[in-house]
């Protein structure tokens, strides 16, 4: 049975945004359909929110999605942008944790090795960041807002990104960047607690 007719396509409203996956920004290949199509009879049997739309997607998205039973775009986007996380939290790590000039001082080996995961994982922290595009469906239009700039303090020192506020901090108050960082996710997302806590544990170890 061809149950495709009972989605409404997503359509890109700006050109620039034709042919790009709405979870990450790549090129799209493929459609995703929410709620899937294998799971289509639990939704229309059900009182249950779905969306009934096709949305523009790359392969590697569609593919995460598959198996995931989700009825909006809202909660799809979560979904994706989560397991993205996880499959590429190695290659974000290395992006965060190392600096080119860092590695230009290792052997040739190392420098190939991690200049690809920097490579890898700046891709993945792009297509994570990705906030969508604006988007019409049965001729409603829906607005993407920009997202919100953040900016990581050290306490008084603001920067543009994680990886900047990390190399700081690790640098001024001598502290690896990956015990750093496990401090900073362990206490609030706050780099003054994470160095707070550091010294207490140097100056009181158990």
């Amino acid at each position: 049975m061809n149950y495709e007719k009972y989605y409404s396509p997503l359509r890109a409203v700006h050109s620039a945004d034709f042919h790009r996956c709405v979870y990450c920004g790549c090129e799209s290949a493929l459609n995703d359909f929410i709620p899937p199509v294998k799971f289509i009879h639990e939704w229309r049997e059900v009182s249950k929110e779905a969306d009934f739309i096709s949305v523009p997607t790359c392969i590697e998205c569609h593919d995460l999605l598959k198996n995931q039973n989700n009825g909006t775009l809202e909660h799809r986007v979560s979904v994706v942008k989560k397991l993205l996380s996880e499959k590429y939290a190695k290659a974000i790590r290395v992006f965060n944790h190392w600096s080119m000039e860092e590695i230009e001082e290792m052997d040739a080996a190392f420098q190939i090795s991690l200049k690809g995961g920097i490579r890898l994982g700046k891709e993945a922290f792009s297509r994570i960041r990705f906030a969508g595009f604006d988007y019409e469906v049965n001729g409603s239009f829906t607005c993407v807002a920009a997202p919100q700039h953040q900016v990581f303090t050290v306490y008084e020192q603001a920067f543009e990104s994680f990886r900047e506020a990390l190399a700081f901090a690790s640098n001024a108050y001598q502290i690896k960047k990956s015990r750093l960082s496990k401090l900073y996710f362990e206490h609030g997302e706050s780099f003054e607690k994470a160095i707070e806590v550091f010294h207490k544990l140097v100056d009181h170890p158990r």
